[in-house]
């Protein structure tokens, strides 16, 4: 007898997460297990990034052990593989993750996606029977077992795209009325699926049901209006005026397309609501308008900055403007690239969502990204469209989504710099900051509906400083005159005034609108080592940020400051100012100091202030020797001669200052700086009164 074979292993996802042998369900473990499992299956063949399978299991909130934890589950996964003999299935390490080597026939999803694909063309009957087929492989809702750690709505688009194509098949066969009570029930779950509701509306006619399919298409006009303030498109109401017309010829078995028109006839206008209350950035909307095509490929152009700063609000404004610019469409995205409660959307599912826009049928969408990027680009190649792709992860996210054609023109706006797509596209990048006084003040007055009265115009210069000018820090304060009007300018201002309280003020009660929610979004968003600085920069008494000074406060050599202080700027968290000089936002300031408060420890921070105040005593030291010696005997942060402790002492004197201020008044070290500083301010530096009563009582 010849040796026996391996047994054949089933991998299931539509339903609970499987691995099946012969008929015996393998048990896997944990829902963490399972959900790597899951993770891999979704991308067969292909190397998910540790890093990746960190974020989506912990949501960006990881435990110090998550990397060793999911090595774990691999080591389990491989224990069971193995166990079951499963032969040609193996986990491999691959940096910078791992790859799940199998048949992809032998996944559920595979095998759905197959059918879906082989029915197209065929006749009516046999597609039915494809699709069938396809439609009982699922067992339950997919990844049903997972708690919803791993997100797929791929997975759902699939199902439907299956359904959808299966009823078309029935309708053909004219069992319209066996699948109303199935489509009914589906477009409670699936409201605003209009393909689904066109297939109701036929079945429920051809059913002798006419009313009834018109209460359907009312039903679904109030609630799009309703809900998403949206007309039904062009073929759903050319299907509701065919009902009321009577118009027989939906009697056939495949009467005229009503909601799959030749790709091309569908103008999209998915741009959200323009903002109310705009003020200022006449400078950005020229500089954007100087980008508009036609050029030898389409433009990109990347408005990049810190959350709160307006960066969807130009965008969407801008594009409303110029919308006429573009009789193809305006095609709009939200890429989620920083959503705490959602991961970022995949290229591919963007991409249905365009197509399916562009009125490309959902069963002529190909499976794979590639092949969905390639018809896109077709499609735009001979068209004037401007696609938004609002708050991007990375150049990555958005590089598929990008049209060939000179024609159209794409916005893109994210928290990070995406130098990389810079490079790799040529799009041009604006980074954006805060506003001007005045613009600031007229977003106040607009939204609050504060009259310009000459006597409140200080107060309101103030309030908007005490925004830092920050756009959201700017709405949130005039909504909340606007929604209180026993409140006034002066109230607000004297709330906003106390540092401790000001970022809890500037939320909003019962709305996501909430400049802390904002801030906190890009700090959850960093890697482990630059959310620890971040913590660090929270216990830092100045304003003027360097290499030498945060290498002392996080405990790290001064190079490795300096590379987190510049991918800090590159997600504005700092600004870099000129070289190695680095500042923080008022309100990002304060929630680092927030960040600092709960998240380290008071042995940390101890330590922290320690480190901090002896590079500030050495530094003064040394530079004193240097002045009146012209050398130090050791150390003396770096500085050899005295004109480069002169320029130490002019570019730290406030940050020194700051030290001694915010140090205690028993502590020796604190004293000898207090002391040296007394000494700089007889020679070359000024004091103000406050810093001036400090060191009279340390000193003296």
């Amino acid at each position: 007898m010849g040796a026996e074979q391996p047994a054949v292993a089933r991998f299931c996802l539509l339903g609970p997460v499987q691995m099946i042998v012969g008929e015996r369900s393998v048990p896997l473990g944990g829902t963490g297990v399972r959900s790597v499992l899951a993770m891999l299956l979704l991308e067969p063949n292909q190397v998910v990034p540790l890093d990746r399978i960190v974020d989506v299991l912990w949501a960006h909130e990881p435990p110090a052990s998550a990397r060793t934890m999911i090595q774990g589950y691999v080591s389990r996964l491989r224990q069971r593989i193995t166990e079951a003999d499963a032969g040609g299935v193996h986990i491999l390490t691959t940096p910078p993750g791992y790859r799940l080597v199998v048949d992809e026939s032998l996944i559920d999803v595979t095998v759905a996606r197959s059918l879906l694909a082989r029915a197209r063309g065929l006749p009516a009957a046999r597609r039915a029977e494809l699709l069938d087929e396809a439609n009982a492989l699922w067992r339950g809702p997919a990844l049903a077992d997972l708690g919803g750690r791993v997100s797929a709505p791929e997975l759902t688009e699939l199902r439907l795209a299956i359904l959808e194509a299966r009823f078309d098949a029935q309708l053909e066969l004219r069992r319209h009325r066996e699948i109303i009570g199935e489509l009914t029930q589906l477009i409670e779950a699936q409201p605003f699926r209009e393909r689904l509701v066109a297939q109701l509306m036929l079945a429920l006619y051809r059913s002798d049901r006419r009313a009834t399919a018109l209460e359907a298409y009312q039903l679904f006009a109030h609630r799009a209006a309703q809900e998403l303030g949206m007309d039904p498109g062009p073929q759903l109401r050319d299907l509701h005026a065919r009902v009321l017309r009577d118009d027989t010829a939906l009697l056939e078995p495949n009467p005229d397309p009503v909601v799959t028109p030749k790709v091309g006839v569908l103008v999209p206008a998915q741009l959200p609501r323009a903002p109310s209350g705009f003020a200022g950035r006449g400078d950005e909307i020229d500089w954007l308008t100087t980008l508009l095509p036609p050029g030898e490929t389409a433009a990109i152009g990347v408005l990049a900055g810190p959350a709160g700063v307006g960066k969807t609000a130009l965008a969407v404004l801008w594009a409303h403007r110029v919308a006429g610019a573009f009789p193809d469409g305006q095609l709009f995205a939200s890429m989620r690239g920083f959503d705490e409660q959602h991961t970022p959307v995949r290229a591919a599912d963007v991409l249905t969502q365009f197509l399916l826009a562009l009125g490309v049928a959902v069963d002529d969408v190909p499976i794979e990204l590639d092949d969905r990027a390639t018809l896109f680009r077709s499609i735009l190649a001979d068209r004037r469209v401007l696609v938004v792709l609002d708050d991007a992860r990375d150049g990555e996210q958005i590089h598929p989504l990008l049209p060939a054609g000179s024609s159209s023109f794409v916005l893109v706006t994210s928290r990070v710099r995406l130098d990389g797509l810079v490079a790799r596209t040529g799009a041009r990048m604006l980074t954006l900051g805060t506003l001007g006084p005045d613009a600031a003040e007229s977003l106040i007055e607009h939204m609050a509906g504060t009259p310009a009265h000459a006597h409140d115009r200080e107060l309101r210069r103030r309030l908007a400083r005490l925004c830092g000018y920050l756009p959201l820090a700017l709405r949130v304060s005039a909504a909340r005159l606007a929604g209180n009007p026993q409140w006034t300018v002066e109230d607000l201002v004297t709330e906003l005034t106390d540092e401790r309280s000001r970022l809890g003020a500037l939320d909003l009660e019962e709305s996501d609108t909430s400049v802390r929610a904002a801030l906190d979004v890009t700090y959850r968003s960093l890697r482990a080592e630059l959310a620890e600085t971040v913590r660090y920069l929270g216990l830092f008494p100045g304003t003027r940020l360097g290499p030498h000074p945060v290498a002392a406060l996080c405990g790290s050599d001064v190079d490795a400051a300096r590379r987190r202080l510049r991918s800090l700027a590159s997600s504005f968290v700092v600004t870099e100012t000129s070289r190695d000089v680095f500042v923080m936002h008022d309100l990002i300031r304060l929630h680092a100091q927030e960040l600092a408060e709960t998240e380290l420890s008071e042995v940390d921070v101890e330590a922290a202030g320690r480190r901090l105040l002896r590079y500030y005593l050495t530094g003064a030291e040394s530079a004193r020797e240097l002045l009146r010696h012209g050398e130090v005997r050791s150390g003396g942060n770096g500085l050899s001669s005295a004109r480069e402790a002169a320029e130490w002492i002019d570019q730290e004197w406030a940050n020194l200052l700051a030290v001694v201020e915010s140090g205690s008044d028993a502590d020796e070290e604190v004293l000898r700086l207090a002391r040296l500083a007394a000494e700089f301010s007889e020679g070359t530096r000024a004091l103000g009164p406050a810093a001036l009563s400090r060191l009279v009582r340390l000193v003296v």
